[in-house]
């Protein structure tokens, strides 16, 4: 079965004798090891949060890192596979850089967000109160990143600690 599924799996048009498209099953198979990424934007800033699924004892989650920064004002959450949002993330970085190169001002960041009315506390109390509703495992700091973007302090993760402190003040 194996040599002829590869012969199937090189197009996602191309089907196999039994009329199934190997390329869309091999990404219903990915979106299942993705995990949850929420962004809520404020007047204040924007608030990233992710979900860090650790697979094995032999990961080490701080290596794990979901949340990315583009530029000192864009940060990027991703859910799904890494080396893919890696390459996605890498990407972006350029094209901040290039157009910085080339324009001499930041790349702008437009977006249509019902959440504008709160406080960056009380968007981080939603996006873990969220992260906690659909997450498996029992929230900490060790299984989920947040970041917070403002146009003052630009990027910034949050601590592990930070994290521990706004875990408390959600509702159990």
């Amino acid at each position: 079965m194996f040599l002829t599924r590869s012969e199937y799996d090189r197009g996602v048009n191309t089907f196999s004798p039994e009329g199934r498209l190997f390329q869309v099953e091999y990404a219903i198979e990915a979106i299942k090891l993705g995990t949850t990424a929420i962004g809520i934007a404020t007047l204040e800033g924007v608030i990233l949060a992710v979900e860090k699924r650790v697979t094995s004892p032999l990961m080490e989650p701080a290596t794990t890192e979901k949340i990315a920064e583009i530029d000192a004002h864009i940060g990027c959450a991703c859910s799904g596979l890494m080396a893919d949002s890696r390459t996605l993330v890498d990407r972006a970085r350029v094209e901040a850089q290039n157009h910085w190169f080339l324009y001499n001002e930041n790349m702008s960041v437009e977006s249509f967000i019902l959440f504008q009315s709160l406080s960056l506390t009380a968007a981080l109390k939603v996006l873990l109160t969220i992260l906690k509703q659909v997450m498996e495992e029992k929230l900490n700091s060790s299984n989920v990143e947040v970041a917070i973007i403002t146009p003052a302090a630009g990027y910034r993760m949050l601590s592990k600690e930070e994290i521990e402190n706004a875990i408390k003040e959600i509702p159990a």
